[in-house]
């Protein structure tokens, strides 16, 4: 009996310390009203991520300091804020808890001079069902109309310097409509995590089942001007991209996996 109480009790301090780190713009009720979720079925969220039971986990690693501008053709140093180190992604019932960790703690209020007022900067997740049936998309949501990109979606963490808040989303970047998701920061604020939930994969075009799909991580900074997002430029990725084609990791609620980790 007391183990039951002892394990209930470490169940809610985790569950605390995942919506007491959600950033202001998005509140802990209001984060969980976006989902239509009550506190109850996020209780049992945690209790499956606490005890570990038959949860599924993918893996993607990258190298320290390979972050570069402008393709690396030249610019300036990339902050380790910005540097992908690992991602992990786990099964949580009728969610995915993703995890993205950096080479150094996000600040508090992120800045650097490759950003000015307008800028934005980006922790982004890229999914699709297949890297061999990408198909692309022009459409204005991510780039400006004309510019090219792979139809995907989008989940993002990102840091508006002109409105100074973070906000966290899923975008279906062929539809461009988005759903604000819960997102929080790991106690040194080197991981950001953000819970989906599965049933918000609705476009079978993109993912046909959210228990089995190919990811790309990215950063990227977005330099404010006249241009608008057509300055928007990937700084890191993880499976780094080389030789040309899509290297993406794999993720399945029915296996681990595991790519470029040691």
């Amino acid at each position: 009996m007391n183990q039951s109480k002892d394990s209930t009790k470490t169940i809610n301090n985790q569950f605390d310390d995942l919506t007491n780190g959600m950033a202001q713009s998005v509140t802990r009720r209001a984060a969980l009203k976006k989902f239509g979720v009550g506190l109850a079925g996020m209780a049992l969220v945690c209790l499956g991520l606490a005890t570990g039971a038959q949860a599924q986990t993918s893996e993607v690693c990258d190298p320290a300091g390979d972050a570069v501008y402008n393709n690396g053709n030249g610019g300036p140093t990339i902050p380790d804020w910005l540097d992908l180190a690992k991602g992990t992604i786990i099964d949580a019932d009728d969610s995915i808890l993703f995890t993205m960790r950096v080479n150094a703690p996000i600040p508090l209020i992120p800045s650097w001079n490759n950003a000015e007022d307008g800028g934005q900067f980006w922790w982004s997740w890229r999914i699709v069902n297949d890297a061999a049936d990408i198909t692309f998309v022009s459409n204005g949501c991510l780039q400006a109309k004309g510019q090219t990109v792979p139809a995907c979606y989008c989940l993002d963490l990102i840091w508006n310097v002109q409105a100074a808040n973070f906000r966290a989303r899923l975008l279906d970047d062929t539809l461009c409509t988005e759903t604000f998701v819960p997102f929080a920061f790991s106690a040194d604020r080197s991981e950001v995590i953000m819970l989906v939930p599965k049933v918000l994969f609705t476009n079978a075009a993109l993912v046909q089942n959210p228990n089995s799909f190919q990811y790309l991580m990215e950063t990227f900074v977005w330099k404010g001007g006249p241009n608008g997002n057509t300055s928007l430029k990937i700084v890191d990725n993880a499976p780094t991209q080389t030789g040309g084609g899509f290297i993406l990791g794999a993720w399945s609620s029915t296996g681990n996996t595991s790519l470029d980790c040691p």
